[in-house]
């Protein structure tokens, strides 16, 4: 019975370590919250989508050989001049849903920034936001802007793009 009561044990404990084996594997696996180093940022112009309406999408793309995870809104978004100069455009509409992106390889993230055709114009240089961050405000970032944009903006969250 010692011989039998032993092998149980010994199967029962090696049963909590391939239990616990895994957990400690997909602990390794989670991918690190993006930093602006993490990361490279583009805008574009989207296709138009009717009459009323222009829109952009800002790409997070990462950086040659890193994986990492981004997701929520940028915060203090801004839209420059040539100069560097806020040009103070004003912003309209809330948050969305929050969700999170992990981007590796071909896997980009995207925020999409829209605004009206008609009305009044302004053609900045850049945009500038502070990337989200874990616990406070991600770094700040300054990408170029493609084009015109109508006044107000609205930005959505940053999440996977819609196909």
């Amino acid at each position: 019975m010692n011989s039998f009561r032993n092998t149980a044990l010994a199967l029962a404990g090696a049963a909590l370590l391939s239990a616990a084996g895994p957990t400690t594997a997909q602990a390794a696996d989670v991918a690190p919250w993006c930093t602006g180093d993490d990361l490279v940022i583009s805008a574009h112009d989207m296709r138009p989508n009717g009459t009323t309406n222009k829109g952009h999408v800002v790409r997070f793309t990462a950086a040659e050989g890193v994986t990492c995870t981004i997701g929520g809104s940028v915060s203090n978004l801004r839209f420059l001049d040539a100069e560097g100069a806020d040009m103070n455009v004003p912003l309209t509409g809330g948050q969305g849903e929050y969700s999170e992106a992990t981007v590796h390889g071909f896997y980009s993230a995207v925020l999409y920034v829209g605004s009206r055709i008609s009305g009044p114009h302004v053609t900045p240089a850049s945009i500038q936001f502070d990337l989200p961050g874990k616990g406070s405000l991600g770094d700040r970032v300054t990408v170029a802007w493609p084009s015109w944009i109508g006044t107000p903006v609205q930005a959505g969250n940053i999440g996977w793009p819609v196909s």
